[in-house]
C-alpha cells in the first residue's frame, strides 16, 4: 500500500472460504503473539468485510445489511484500520479504505507494551449521532448499545482470525481521550474498543 495513497480499493472478499464454522467456535482464542509481517490486501479485505462488511447493498426500501447486527439496523459501528501507513476508515459502501490520518498510530490503540509491535490495529468507533434517539434517551444507554453492537463485530473478526490463522486480542485498556484527539473525531463519535490482528507465530 503506498503510504500516498488516498483511497484503497480492496479487493473483493473471499467470501467462500472453506473453514467449518463449528470449527472456528471451537478453535476460536485470544493470542498475544504474532509475526513481524504484514497482512496482505486480501487478508485485510476478508478481515474488514468480516467485521462488518455489506451483505445486502441499500435500496429504496431499506438500508444495506452488514456481517453484523446492529440495534434498530442503525450501523453506528465503524471501523478504523491502523496500519504502519497510516489510519484509514473502512467504507463498506464500496469496500474500500479512505485515509484519515498518515501518521503511524499504532502504538497508541492500547496501554498494554506488548500490544505495540502488531501489524494491524482495528479501532471501534460508535457514532452516537445515529442511534435512535426514541429508543436511547440516556448516554448510558447509547454506551449499551455500542458496546453490544462492537460485540458482534468483534466476535466476527475473532472467527475469521480463527480460520485465517492470525492472532487477535480486543484491547479495552484504552487512552480513549487521546485516541479521540490524534484521529480528529467529532464530539459524537467515541472510540469504544480496539482489537489487534497479526499472523500467528506457528506452533
Amino acid at each position: 500500500m503506498s503510504i500516498m495513497t488516498k483511497i484503497i480499493k480492496l479487493p473483493a472478499p473471499q467470501t467462500d472460504f472453506q473453514f467449518p464454522l463449528m470449527k472456528a467456535l471451537e478453535l476460536r482464542r485470544t493470542k498475544r503473539k504474532w509475526k513481524n509481517t504484514n497482512l496482505s490486501e486480501q487478508q485485510i479485505s476478508n478481515l474488514l468485510w468480516a467485521a462488518c462488511g455489506v451483505t445486502q447493498p441499500e435500496s429504496k426500501k431499506s438500508k444495506s445489511r452488514r456481517t453484523a447486527p446492529s440495534v434498530c439496523n442503525s450501523q453506528e459501528i465503524k471501523v478504523c484500520i491502523a496500519l504502519n501507513t497510516g489510519v484509514y476508515r473502512y467504507d463498506e459502501a464500496q469496500h474500500q479504505l479512505v485515509k484519515i490520518l498518515s501518521k503511524d498510530i499504532r502504538m497508541h490503540i492500547g496501554t498494554q507494551k506488548m500490544m505495540k509491535s502488531a501489524p494491524v490495529g482495528l479501532i471501534y468507533i460508535s457514532d452516537f449521532s445515529l442511534l435512535s434517539e426514541f429508543i436511547h434517551k440516556t448516554r448510558e444507554q447509547k454506551w449499551v448499545s455500542s458496546a453490544t453492537d462492537v460485540g458482534f463485530v468483534s466476535q466476527n473478526v475473532y472467527l475469521y482470525c480463527t480460520a485465517a490463522n492470525l492472532s487477535t486480542v480486543v484491547l479495552g485498556l484504552i487512552d480513549r481521550e487521546n485516541l479521540h484527539k490524534l484521529l480528529g473525531l467529532q464530539e459524537q463519535e467515541k472510540i469504544m474498543y480496539t482489537q489487534i490482528v497479526g499472523i500467528a507465530v506457528d506452533k
